[in-house]
This record gives structure tokens, C-alpha cells and sequence, in this order.
């Protein structure tokens, strides 16, 4: 098997074992500290969230990508990691002071304190280097660790509510698990590890970087949103019943985040040495995309709320609305993400900048909006309508330079979703988990029936991830 596959293979396994186990120390948090414990840890998520952010403004991408065009070159490794460390330091000064300035309740304080913690080990996080280099098996090997260590932590010290600064410093100690396991090959691989401190370079490098950090910023500031505006302006339960519903999505984006992670480099790398297949490789990501997330999101139309009070219980149905409302945003942000870094691949990163900035701000306003007027279920619907319109200004910039042909990928997988969605609801009775084992297969029957992947697709997919 060639080292792609291999790649895309490892990292799939092990992204579904961490989403697993994170899911359940989840659900673990969810039921030991109820709707509102729940909702400020989500709360306080949201604001490590964007501190994570700024002290990252886009340095991993562009050093992946230069990583993959020169991976022996150390002075970038080693630049980019003291640049992150200055970076993280001062998002924790600013964090510490906000919260000794900012009045507030002193719980929330003290969460969000311990949450930014994580500044420090997440500076000297190597997963770009290992992911410049393809060598993906590390990366997945780190995130077990990390997430395993949180669910441990979680597991021995979190028993009632009173223990609830236990979840960000389980977060902060499951980094510096993953840092050090990552350090520790890096340094028996490719020897000394050290901090570059060099003004020149790093001016060079936010240049470059500063464009994709920005509207990467803007992007997950849209996506961490949510909860700070429910918390602010509603109640913790709001903020618990969205929590609730995004984070089954967020278990679900695990196929966007795989994609990135394997694809970016190779499309990269094909611009710049086979460009004419760049619109053969776009055009099967959308279809195999799409044949992943829309029986997904049909499927999930029908089982929200069997999902939601199986997974955290009753006290939590109200979320299967907002589960409902954000399975359709499930469907096009995957394949969003590989139009959005598709840009950044062929070097249109002021574009990629330019449409998530219109779309951050569109979105923000409507969470505010509509998160005030409606709830939960409102912000839900915000997120939608941002995606909705990021997606259509994202193929049109990437359909100029690339030519994409994105409804033709549609009717077989719908076809086949509705048609599982209709013995789903006559079947509805059965336990949930029975339901979305029958219903994958019945999916997989009958796409096979409709001839939606062809023994050619499969070879030309291994084409695109197979090394030259």
C-alpha cells in the first residue's frame, strides 16, 4: 500500500478512535455536571477556543506547507515553534488579566484561567511537521494519547459537580501528553528539538501566514460563538441543549478533518508538478464526500432523538432540534473545507481570506440575532445559513481556476438516503443504535444498486492518494 493510502488509512482509524473516546468523556461531563454544569465547561471551551487561535494565525498550514516542500529545513521548524511559544505567552497574559479586570462570577473565571493553560503545550505541538512530511501515523498516535489521558483524568477525579475544574485541567494535562510524545519522536528521529528566536523570519512567516490565520480565526470564532452568546445573553441550559446537539456533529466532522489533513499536502504538491489533475481530484473529493454525508444527515433527520437521549439522556431531548438543524450544515462544510484549502493550496489564499471574512461577520450576526430570538435552535440556524453562504462563494472562486461539476454528485446518494430514511421511520421503534447499523447497510445496498461508486471510482481513488 502506498504511503497516502497508508496516511489516510491511519489517520481515519485513529481520528475515529479519539472522536470515540472523546464522545465519551463527553458524555461522562454531560451527565456527572447535568445541563448547566455542562453548559459553562462549554462556555469556558469557547474562550481556550479563540485564545488557541490567535496564538496560532495560520503558522501550522503555511509551515505544512513548507514543511512538505523542504522537510529537512530545521530553521523553519525551529522558528515557527519560538514564534508560537512568544505567541502563546502573551494570549495567557491577556487571558490572566481579563480575568482579574473583567468583573464575573469566580467559577467561570477560574475555569477559563485553567483552560488557558493549554497555551503552553499546544506551542510546541510538532503535529504540522509530522503532517508536512506525511508521516501521519504519529499525528494519530499523539491524539490517542491525548485523549485518552483526558478520559483517565476525567474517570478518576470528576465525581460530582463540585469537581468541575477537573475537565480544563484534564484538557491542559491531555496536551502536554500529546506535545511530549510527539517531541520525544522528533527528537529520536530527527534529533536536537530548540526554539528559533528570529525577528527577520518571523516577520516572513506572519506575511505569509497572516491571511489563511485570519480567516481561520474568523471561521472558528463563528463556530465557538454559539455558546458564549447563549451564555451571555440566554441561560447555561441554552447553552448545554446546543453543546449537546454540535457536539454529535462534531463527532461526524471527522471526514473533514481526515480529508485536510491527507489531501491538502497532496493537492499542494499536484498544483505545483501535475496541475491538469487537480479538477479530476476536486471532482471525486466532492463525490465521495457527498456520498458519506448525505445518508449521514438523512439518517440523523429521522434517529436525532433516539441519538440524543441514548447519548446523554433524557434531560437533553430538546437538543435533537438543534441536532436536526445542523445536520444539513454537516453536509456542505466538509466539502466547504476542501474548497476553502483547496484555494490555499493553489495559492489564493487572499481570496480564501476574503470569503471567510464576509461570512464570519454574516454568520455573527446572525447568531447574535438569532440565538437571542430563538435559543439554541437559533444559533444552530445561523451557523447553517453562514455555511450555506461560504459554500457558494467558495466554489465560485475555486471554479475559476478549477472546473467543478458539484450537483452531478448529489442525486444518487439522496436517492439512496431517502430511500434508508423511508424503512428508518417504519423501523423507528427498534434501538437506536440497531437503526444506524441496519440503515449503513441498507445505504450501502442500495448506493451499490444505484452504481454510485463504480470499480473505476475506487481506482481513481487510489490514484489520487497513491505516491507518485
Amino acid at each position: 500500500m502506498k504511503k497516502a493510502s497508508r496516511n489516510f488509512l491511519s489517520l481515519f482509524v485513529s481520528d475515529g478512535i479519539t472522536r470515540i473516546i472523546g464522545f465519551a468523556a463527553t458524555i461522562y461531563i454531560a451527565r456527572v455536571l447535568a445541563v448547566e454544569g455542562f453548559g459553562l465547561i462549554n462556555y469556558g471551551l469557547a474562550f481556550i477556543s479563540y485564545a488557541l487561535l490567535f496564538a496560532n494565525p495560520g503558522l501550522t498550514i503555511i509551515g505544512t506547507r513548507e514543511v512538505a516542500r523542504a522537510p529537512h529545513d530545521r530553521r523553519l521548524i525551529e522558528a515557527t515553534l519560538g514564534l508560537r511559544l512568544v505567541l502563546g505567552i502573551l494570549m495567557f497574559a491577556v487571558f490572566f488579566v481579563g480575568s482579574i479586570v473583567i468583573p464575573g462570577d469566580i467559577t467561570t473565571k477560574r475555569v477559563i484561567i485553567v483552560y488557558a493553560l493549554t497555551l503552553f503545550p499546544f506551542a510546541v505541538l510538532l503535529e504540522f511537521v509530522f503532517q508536512g512530511r506525511e508521516e501521519m501515523g504519529y499525528i494519530g498516535a499523539g491524539r490517542i494519547i491525548q485523549y485518552g489521558i483526558y478520559l483517565v483524568v476525567l474517570l478518576l477525579f470528576l465525581r460530582r459537580v463540585t469537581d468541575l475544574l477537573v475537565v480544563p485541567l484534564a484538557f491542559v494535562i491531555s496536551y502536554l501528553g500529546n506535545a511530549a510524545f510527539l517531541t520525544a519522536v522528533f527528537i529520536s528521529k530527527y534529533g536536537s528539538f530548540k526554539f528559533r528566536f528570529s525577528l527577520p523570519q518571523w516577520r516572513m512567516m506572519l506575511s505569509a501566514s497572516v491571511p489563511v490565520g485570519l480567516a481561520i480565526i474568523f471561521n472558528h470564532a463563528t463556530i465557538s460563538l454559539p455558546p458564549i452568546v447563549l451564555g451571555i445573553f440566554m441561560t447555561n441550559y441554552e447553552v448545554g441543549v446546543f453543546s449537546a446537539g454540535w457536539k454529535i456533529v462534531f463527532v461526524l466532522l471527522i471526514i473533514e478533518r481526515v480529508f485536510y489533513y491527507v489531501f491538502f499536502p497532496i493537492l499542494s504538491r499536484q498544483h505545483k508538478e501535475h496541475p491538469e489533475q487537480l479538477a479530476g481530484s476536486f471532482n471525486l473529493l466532492i463525490r465521495l464526500l457527498f456520498g458519506l454525508t448525505i445518508p449521514i444527515a438523512v439518517g440523523g433527520l429521522i434517529l436525532a432523538p433516539g441519538i440524543i437521549v441514548g447519548v446523554f439522556g433524557r434531560s437533553f431531548l430538546e437538543a435533537a432540534g438543534v441536532l436536526r438543524i445542523l445536520l444539513p450544515f454537516f453536509v456542505i462544510a466538509p466539502v466547504n473545507t476542501v474548497f476553502g484549502y483547496g484555494l490555499i493550496a493553489i495559492g489564493q489564499e487572499k481570496q480564501f481570506f476574503r470569503i471567510i471574512s464576509m461570512t464570519a461577520l454574516l454568520s455573527a450576526i446572525f447568531i447574535v440575532l438569532l440565538g437571542c430570538r430563538f435559543g439554541a435552535q437559533g444559533a444552530a440556524a445561523a451557523l447553517f445559513i453562514g455555511e450555506c453562504v461560504s459554500f457558494v462563494l467558495m466554489s465560485r472562486e475555486l471554479g475559476k481556476s478549477v472546473p467543478l461539476t458539484i450537483l452531478k454528485h448529489v442525486p444518487r446518494p439522496l436517492i439512496a438516503g431517502l430511500a434508508m430514511a423511508v424503512v428508518l421511520f417504519c423501523l423507528q421503534q427498534w434501538h437506536f443504535i440497531v437503526l444506524v447499523i441496519f440503515g449503513a447497510a441498507a445505504y450501502a445496498i442500495l448506493m451499490f444498486l444505484l452504481r454510485g461508486f463504480s470499480a473505476q471510482s475506487i481506482r481513481n481513488l487510489y490514484k489520487a492518494v497513491a505516491e507518485d
